[in-house]
């Protein structure tokens, strides 16, 4: 476990579901609750899809990892160029017009509507 801005990423509970876009949705529903910032969600989701080189990310350069994609589907990777706040953010698509955002009231990790800020663009991570 890793306490990085209060990051409570457990590998076993991500790796529960055999695609990356399941890895990540595993993970991302681990951490609702966690007090910490879009960044370190979108971290930790790539990590446990099995992405490595990632580092201390942007939401611009998280998108690095993935492809843009017109057919989202649960796991995906959501990006901001406004999350709303007047800065970039990301999320994790859970389908249905839901997300799991962090950065949220007070820095939580919490589900809300995807369509927040400039509008949802959707990505696939790589692999």
């Amino acid at each position: 476990m890793s306490s990085e801005s209060g990051n409570i990423w457990d590998s076993a509970a991500a790796s529960e579901a055999g695609t990356a876009n399941g890895r990540i949705l595993a993970f991302a529903r681990s951490q609702l609750g966690a007090i910490q910032d879009c960044t370190v969600l979108g971290e930790g989701a790539l990590r446990a899809a099995g992405v490595t080189g990632v580092g201390d990310e942007s939401p611009e350069s998280l998108m690095a990892f993935a492809t843009p994609v017109s057919d989202p589907q649960p796991g995906d990777f959501v990006y901001y160029a406004d999350g709303g706040m007047g800065f970039s953010h990301n999320a994790i698509y859970l389908g249905n017009g839901r997300a799991i955002h962090s950065g949220w009231n007070g820095n939580q990790t919490v589900e809300e509507s995807v369509d927040v800020g400039s509008g949802p663009v959707y990505y696939r991570v790589n692999g």
